[in-house]
């Protein structure tokens, strides 16, 4: 226990098992030295996409403890895990799909965004003044060292508990690097127009310069989608597949 000016602390925090989410926005700091009103814009597109992605926490099960913490481009998304395995899944699940929803809604035409990340289980300690722990650790280093394109990967932790489960590996997907990464779009259906739009949206706003390296992301995205898209029933569409000139 300690005094610190007359208040007393019991040192009763301690970390449990979560499932956490680390993401980064690409492009916002380049936002954030843009003019006031792009500043702005920016802000308040954030602050939705986290309003949005929370908006099944009345109906789904599971939601309702998940949290958020967003600080300049980077965002947090963690939720406790219970000791019971059954209930561990349909938190996982919950954690999945809101992160799922988070970047549905960040690459569509709402928003015109690409996201990085990594999500993990582990060690965490999570109030509203603090974030502690080893889990987060784990995901801001496969975000910052392993992601590299815009997907959010998965880490061996994750993928353990997931196992065989049938609803849960629909959310895994295996990249060209053996890499295992969140296939948000497994949760979206007849979204080819506003995939395309917002992708639309990615090019304007850089309006042809971009670096090789942006190059690569901007293929990345596009390749998954248009594979995502023929995958699914919206093979007619056709119209809505994503292009970029070669550079």
């Amino acid at each position: 226990m300690m005094l610190v000016g007359g208040s007393v602390d019991k040192y009763d925090r301690e970390t449990s098992q979560h499932i956490v989410a680390y993401l980064d926005i690409l492009g916002i700091a380049a936002r954030m030295k843009e003019g006031y009103e792009h500043q702005i814009l920016a802000m308040n597109k954030l602050h939705n996409l986290y309003t949005h992605s929370l908006e099944k926490r009345i109906s789904m099960e599971g939601y309702s403890d998940i949290q958020f913490k967003i600080f300049s481009d980077n965002i947090i998304i963690v939720k406790k895990l219970s000791e019971q395995p059954e209930k561990r899944l349909l938190d996982i699940r919950a954690l999945l799909f809101c992160v799922s929803n988070f970047q549905c809604l960040a690459v569509s035409d709402s928003v015109g965004w690409l996201v990085r990340g990594g999500i993990t289980i582990g060690e965490l300690f999570i109030n509203e003044t603090m974030v502690w722990g080893e889990a987060l650790l784990k995901a801001y280093d496969l975000e910052s060292n392993s992601a590299i394109y815009p997907r959010i990967l998965l880490d061996s932790n994750l993928l353990s508990q997931i196992g065989s489960d049938e609803e849960l590996i629909e959310f895994v997907g295996q990249d060209f690097d053996n890499l295992f990464f969140l296939n948000y779009l497994y949760i979206q259906h007849f979204g080819g127009r506003g995939l395309k739009n917002g992708f639309q949206m990615m090019l304007d706003e850089l309006n042809g310069r971009y670096s090789e390296r942006i190059y690569q992301k901007l293929c990345w995205h596009m390749n998954y989608v248009n594979r995502e898209l023929n995958r699914k029933n919206e093979k007619k569409d056709k119209k809505y597949r994503l292009f970029i000139e070669s550079l």
